[in-house]
């Protein structure tokens, strides 16, 4: 199976439009436009150089060149992150991940041995994660990668590796082959290392019998470098290392008229809320009384009631466009998303309104809140709530229509045993026939993370 992106990506680069397509102003006088500029040194003179984000998409230059093993790629000034650099050329495609881009501003970055097995490192690693380059926060990875620099130059590994894939580079590459390269590949691991999706192409091996190992041995399958590519990528966390004190928070909120409530019946969600055209969704929060975290207790006073809304309305936009960690644009699911302190206790709710209004006409209930307490229940380091708006039987506190009638909850009150505890991370009914279908990971965003130090 090949990466998509690499389909994509060879597909313009070596279609009838050629180098000249690519690189339009080679020899041309330096272009004075305010610019992101990527420059470098290349293995071989020739190919192509293409930059594409994370998805791969293919970011158009305004003026690219090639001279001599260097290239040079200005792209519109903008803040870019989380870009691919590659380097096609003949059986071989070379590449190097670069974490960010600023505005009017040039990274140096070259692609070559080196920036390839750091590629292929970090992209089985995210692959047997379950990740992605675009989730990976760009100054969490910078530490990894510093990680993985230094071991190229001692004895271990990740410095096999590094030979390795020189050898497949300077054996293997030949320039005047057409057609789709045969090295090297985003690698695919399953969750358990199993390589699905090699970097070398095995029908290549077998027909070239290659020794990429360099103990005179001419292997015609990928087996001894895909394992020892599973062994270097088990050694890094390309996407940071767990933050151990605070944790990513996602809350969504149904929207939609036949959501079901904790009653598995359907509520009214204009009992209290006005409904009125131009109205959107917002979050409310604050730290509780009841929580062992508390703003005060640090010095100096830390800022997490503000973060969440310190109890004032319409003040924090929700989304269902797609964009803010929303996942799915006008499905009647509202996002939004935080960073906060693991443990804490807060109440929130939700409000439907326009910016600035008062609780009056827009709040789900008045005299009551949703609380919940932030524990990581799953062990994906994403606490993910999701919530039915104006369903007055869950985690509503003071006066609860739940099915054993009027009164309050807890912070260990269950109400659904199939839910567990009501004010906590629950699993998630993704088909609105109130039975949980299992815990939900969001694919919009990753983990919180931290640098990884060793």
């Amino acid at each position: 199976m090949r990466s998509s992106r690499l389909v994509v990506l060879l597909a313009l680069a070596l279609s009838g439009c050629g180098i000249e397509s690519i690189f339009t102003n080679a020899g041309h006088a330096a272009n004075e436009r305010p610019a992101s500029k990527l420059t470098g040194k290349l293995a071989f003179a020739t190919g192509t150089v293409t930059i594409t984000d994370a998805e791969g998409k293919v970011l158009e230059p305004f003026q690219s060149s090639m001279d001599g093993g260097t290239y040079e790629v200005r792209l519109p000034s903008a803040k870019y992150s989380n870009l691919v650099a590659i380097h096609t050329v003949g059986t071989s495609v070379m590449r190097a991940l670069v974490p960010s881009v600023g505005e009017e501003s040039a990274v140096a970055i070259d692609i070559d041995a080196r920036s390839t097995t750091e590629a292929i490192i970090s992209e089985a690693r995210l692959s047997a994660d379950g990740s992605s380059w675009k989730k990976v926060t760009p100054e969490v990875y910078v530490a990894t990668r510093d990680l993985i620099r230094a071991a190229f130059d001692v004895p271990g590994p990740t410095a096999d590796l590094l030979k390795y894939v020189g050898l497949v580079i300077t054996g293997g590459t030949d320039p005047t082959m057409t057609g789709d390269p045969v090295f090297f590949l985003v690698p695919v691991l399953t969750p358990t290392y199993t390589v699905t999706t090699s970097p070398l192409l095995n029908g290549w091996l077998d027909r070239v019998r290659f020794d990429y190992v360099g103990d005179g041995k001419r292997r015609g399958d990928s087996a001894d470098f895909d394992a020892k590519l599973v062994e270097v990528a088990k050694l890094y966390r390309p996407a940071g290392c767990p933050d151990v004190n605070n944790v990513r928070v996602m809350f969504t909120v149904n929207f939609n008229a036949n959501a079901k409530n904790g009653n598995c019946g359907v509520g009214n969600r204009f009992t209290w809320a006005v409904d009125k055209p131009g109205k959107s969704m917002y979050f409310v929060g604050w730290i509780h009384k009841e929580s062992p975290y508390q703003d005060a207790n640090f010095n100096p006073p830390t800022t997490v009631n503000a973060l969440i809304g310190a109890s004032n309305p319409n003040q924090i936009p929700m989304h269902d466009d797609g964009q803010g960690g929303d996942e799915v644009a006008g499905d009647g699911i509202w996002t939004v998303y935080f960073d906060l302190p693991r443990g804490l206790r807060m109440g929130y709710k939700y409000t439907w309104g326009f910016r600035g209004n008062l609780w009056n006409g827009t709040e789900e209930w008045p005299g009551n809140s949703r609380i919940i307490q932030l524990d990581d229940l799953d062990g994906n380091d994403i606490i993910y709530r999701r919530d039915v708006f104006g369903d007055e039987a869950t985690n509503k506190d003071n006066v609860n229509l739940s099915q054993k009638g009027k009164g309050s909850i807890t912070w260990d009150t269950i109400l659904r045993p199939e839910f567990g505890i009501e004010a906590r991370e629950q699993p998630v009914d993704t088909d609105n026939d109130c039975h949980p279908n299992g815990w939900l990971t969001p694919a919009s965003i990753g983990p919180l993370t931290v640098k990884c130090t060793q």
